[in-house]
């Protein structure tokens, strides 16, 4: 069994009991979230902004940061090279697609992906069950490369949530990305998903966002 837990932006909590990943983590008050709180076996990185990156002093594990494949514990890592514009990184830097798989379910994470992922990008990433990508910029990119990788489970990140903090752009909400959409599903803070459980026609799964209490 895979359970997974969002704590806002682009960090999750992925974990099969034994063995515990931490997606992009950021430090909870700089985007106005709660901090993390919980300890990982290994972070992965996809980009070095402070909003993916800051967080990265909480967490005594290693912290993976440039495409490699690893085994941690329980999980194997693997990271795709790519870029966070659609100028091979020329204006935002590089970009590492993760994925992670456990209990032969494979978690992709695509960071802050802005481009439409190459042939061999896809062959490298591979067939996600589940994909968490950033849904807060550019919804028809993240809606083609959902539709280039085909995963069973799509989960939104990196959107506008109540309380939020984040200066650098407007970031659209939720249902700006899930509006005429079929088979979404509210599966609040945490979820777990089993091979059995993710088959099926392909499902959006909206998470509960935290909220720094006041």
């Amino acid at each position: 069994m895979l359970r997974i837990r969002w704590h806002g932006h682009s960090l999750f909590q992925v974990t099969d009991g034994d063995t515990t990943i931490a997606t992009d983590p950021h430090d909870g008050a700089s985007l106005n979230l709660p901090a993390p709180d919980f300890k990982a076996d290994a972070v992965t990185l996809s980009h070095d902004h402070q909003d993916h990156a800051n967080g990265l002093p909480l967490f005594n594990c290693p912290h993976y940061t440039k495409p490699v494949d690893a085994k941690v514990g329980t999980a194997r890592l693997r990271g795709v090279a790519c870029y966070h514009d659609d100028d091979r990184g020329k204006r935002l830097g590089p970009n590492v697609a993760w994925s992670m798989t456990m209990e032969g379910i494979q978690v992709t994470h695509l960071g802050d992906l802005g481009h439409y992922l190459s042939p061999s990008q896809m062959f490298q990433i591979g067939s996600p069950d589940i994909l968490m990508v950033n849904t807060g910029a550019n919804i028809p990119l993240a809606e083609d490369n959902i539709a280039l990788l085909s995963p069973k489970i799509i989960i939104p990140m990196h959107y506008y949530t109540p309380g939020i903090d984040f200066p650098y752009f407007h970031m659209k909400t939720v249902l700006d990305f899930t509006e005429d959409k079929k088979d979404v599903e509210h599966v609040g803070e945490e979820h777990t998903y089993t091979r059995d459980t993710i088959q099926g026609r392909p499902r959006i799964h909206v998470y509960k966002p935290p909220r720094k209490r006041r």
